[in-house]
């Protein structure tokens, strides 16, 4: 039994309805990405779940990450495993010209490729001499992928960027098209 207060008396007047009696209808607005699958479903006549609608997205981004060119470091072989803070890790795994905008899908492509191509199994198959423990440069590789697919250690990393231009643009070159000039700068500055 529920006891509500009644406007007429002021003394609460009962109510002997279960809450469990019959449902009321009410009209509802459908919003967000379930509502915006639902209506792509409903004009491909097609029955697609979202989860279904995400895979292809990301069989997509899949296929973008094949065309993935990873660029050599020169200087690889030549790290200091012991100085491993101070190495640029976007270069190491072959990332130097995307930098933070690579996607974690690329940077585990490229952690994939290098560790292939480096590791100290297949180095010392191939008659490549190599060195004992953690003096190899191999734990470069290891350290960078530690760094960048850990969203955390990755923004502390990015923040310190030594390649990051943080030039802004003065007024006076401004002036005539603000969006045309401060556009890059944003760009830039987004991540």
């Amino acid at each position: 039994m529920l006891l509500l207060p009644s406007a007429a008396d002021g003394q609460g007047t009962a109510i002997t309805h279960a809450l469990t009696s019959a449902s009321t209808l009410c009209q509802v607005e459908p919003v967000g990405r379930w509502f915006e699958a639902f209506v792509k479903r409903r004009n491909r006549n097609a029955s697609a779940s979202f989860q279904e609608l995400e895979d292809k997205k990301e069989l997509s981004e899949e296929s973008e990450d094949e065309e993935l060119q990873l660029e050599e470091f020169p200087m690889l072989k030549t790290l200091d495993p012991k100085d491993w803070k101070n190495q640029d890790h976007y270069a190491v795994l072959g990332l130097g010209h995307v930098r933070y905008k690579a996607t974690q899908r690329q940077i585990k492509a490229a952690h994939k490729a290098m560790v292939l191509k480096h590791h100290p199994d297949k180095r010392k198959a191939a008659g490549e001499p190599i060195k004992e423990g953690d003096n190899d440069y191999f734990t470069c590789i290891t350290k960078a992928y530690e760094m960048l697919s850990d969203p955390v250690k990755r923004r502390a990393f990015n923040s310190v960027d030594p390649t990051f231009d943080n030039s802004v643009p003065s007024k006076s070159e401004a002036k005539d098209n603000f969006f045309e000039v401060f556009s890059p700068v944003f760009e830039r500055n987004s991540r």
